[in-house]
C-alpha cells in the first residue's frame, strides 16, 4: 500500500533541494494536495483524481500512468486473484489501456493477437508449446462492416 506516497517521497528524496512546494509549485496543484499525499495511510481507500495525478507526474517528469497504476492498486482496484502484473511494463500497459476507447482497445488486441501467435508458433517450432497450445483465431466477422477485408 502507500505506493503513490512512496512514489512522490521518492521523487522529492532523489535530489537535494527537492520538497512538497517545489513539487506543488512544479505540477500546477495546491500544497495541500501535495502534503495530503505524504500524510495518506494504509487505510486511505479513496482513488486520487486523475486531473491531479497528471499535473503531478508532470512535476515530477514520470509518465502519468505510472501514478495512476500505484493510485489504483493503492485505492483496492487490484484483488488477490488479479493483482497487478509483476513485469512494470505490463502494468504500464495494462493501465494505458483504460485510457482508449472500445474500438482502440480493440485494434490493439488484434495487434497482440497477431503478436502472440507468432510468438507461440515459434515456441511450438521448438516442441516449447505452453499448454493450451495456439490460440484460435477469434471471429469478427459479425462485428465487420461490410465489404472490408478480414484481418489476417
Amino acid at each position: 500500500m502507500n505506493r503513490l506516497k512512496r512514489l512522490v517521497e521518492g521523487w522529492i528524496d532523489a535530489e537535494p533541494g527537492r520538497n512538497a512546494r517545489k513539487l506543488a509549485d512544479a505540477a500546477g496543484v495546491s500544497r495541500t494536495t501535495v502534503y495530503s499525499l505524504l500524510a495518506r495511510t494504509g487505510q486511505s481507500r479513496r482513488m486520487v483524481e486523475r486531473a491531479t495525478l497528471e499535473a503531478l507526474a508532470a512535476g515530477m517528469g514520470v509518465h502519468p500512468n505510472l501514478l495512476i497504476e500505484a493510485a489504483r492498486d493503492d485505492a483496492g482496484y487490484w484483488t488477490d486473484d488479479s493483482g497487478p502484473a509483476a513485469n512494470p511494463r505490463i502494468r504500464a500497459l495494462q493501465t494505458a489501456l483504460d485510457d482508449l476507447t472500445d474500438a482502440e482497445a480493440e485494434e490493439v488486441a488484434e495487434v497482440a493477437e497477431v503478436v502472440l501467435r507468432r510468438v507461440l508458433a515459434r515456441r511450438a517450432a521448438a516442441g516449447q508449446l505452453p499448454l493450451g497450445g495456439v490460440p484460435e483465431q477469434r471471429h469478427r466477422n459479425a462485428a465487420r462492416p461490410a465489404g472490408e477485408p478480414a484481418a489476417g
